[in-house]
């Protein structure tokens, strides 16, 4: 038999401070939506701590002023419609490769591996730096987000960047022009009329 307490708080507490996440929605707690409508940008908690895990990373090289962290975007699991509330943040973070020597890569690699795996400010996501030298291919990932100009490089397809796919139009027979006259003949029916 529960006490009267427990189940207040069953009934109260756990049904209305929860933040669930909506399906075809991203977790609030990591993006913030305006109630004006728009794209979701990143809660600035979130955001102020991929900045200064940045800035830390930028850091790695000591006694030169180069900052090695040229670009920096948020993919992966984060941004699809099914996430989970523990899924990973995985920021791919582009490394200036000009004069990269192995000591300084080495101190980069070693880093990244202390700041990876911090949960995000106010929620149970982990955020993973991936470092790469390549350039971003953007047909990889399913949706990009650049946290430090809250912009949607490649937005999710639930958030409603493409309504009509292209490549589904051509496929579609009702989308085809289906004219039995060319455009002459048709001028020469209506003259005629």
């Amino acid at each position: 038999m529960k006490k009267l307490f427990e189940e207040e708080f069953e009934k109260a507490y756990l049904k209305y401070h929860t933040h669930p996440v909506a399906p075809n929605s991203l977790d609030p707690r990591i993006w913030y939506f305006s109630p004006d409508g728009g794209d979701p940008v990143l809660q600035p908690a979130v955001k102020s701590q991929i900045l200064k895990d940045i800035e830390i990373i930028n850091s790695a090289e000591h006694g030169s002023g180069r900052k090695r962290v040229w670009e920096y975007f948020i993919v992966g699991s984060v941004l699809e419609e099914e996430s989970s509330k523990k899924c990973a943040i995985n920021i791919l973070v582009l490394i200036d490769k000009t004069n990269l020597d192995d000591m300084v890569k080495e101190r980069i690699l070693q880093t990244i591996k202390q700041i990876n795996g911090r949960l995000a400010t106010g929620s149970l996501h982990p955020i993973y730096y991936l470092p790469t030298i390549r350039d971003l291919d953007q047909e990889r990932y399913s949706a990009i987000y650049h946290p430090y100009s809250d912009k949607w490089v490649k937005k999710p397809r639930f958030l409603g960047e493409a309504k009509i796919d292209l490549k589904d139009i051509a496929r579609d027979p009702a989308y085809k022009k289906n004219r039995k006259h060319p455009l002459k003949k048709g001028f020469k029916k209506l003259a005629t009329i």
